[in-house]
């Protein structure tokens, strides 16, 4: 009875240690609580939308943006057409005409010559954090 007793103290004992080691060794982390319906994203510092003739930027990052870049790229090997905004404050939304963006040799972007794949925008907020976002295009 004496071995049986001991084997059942160290199977038990074996099994609390296995339990600990393991719990300690995972790495995952308390649940944490957001508010309902928001699914646990955050969103974008920077809006963007796209039609046709114009691009919306839109300033969602609590702080105002400087040195705003938007690039269209249009499809194939055709250089980006860019244009620079100097600042942009919290909550600001700008339409800009299609027309307004320029490739490096200043040639102006036409929707009848190049067809746009994808608009990037990156920004710098006044406290030095960077932003980019990058959406297809949809007309």
């Amino acid at each position: 009875m004496t071995l049986s007793r001991r084997r059942s103290v160290i199977v038990t004992v074996g099994l609390i240690a296995a339990s600990w080691l393991l719990s300690a060794c995972s790495n995952q982390s308390a649940p944490e609580t957001r508010p309902l319906g928001t699914g646990g994203a955050e969103p974008a510092a920077i809006a963007l939308e796209t039609s046709n003739q114009s691009v919306t930027v839109t300033n969602n990052a609590g702080k105002p943006i400087e040195e705003v870049l938007i690039a269209i790229q249009p499809v194939g090997i055709a250089p980006p057409f860019t244009l620079t905004l100097r600042r942009m404050e919290n909550a600001e939304k700008r339409d800009i005409s299609v027309g307004q963006f320029r490739s490096n040799d200043g040639t102006t972007f036409s929707p009848r010559l190049y067809k746009p794949r994808q608009v990037t925008v990156t920004a710098t907020d006044i406290v030095g954090k960077k932003h980019e976002i990058t959406k297809p295009w949809k007309p």
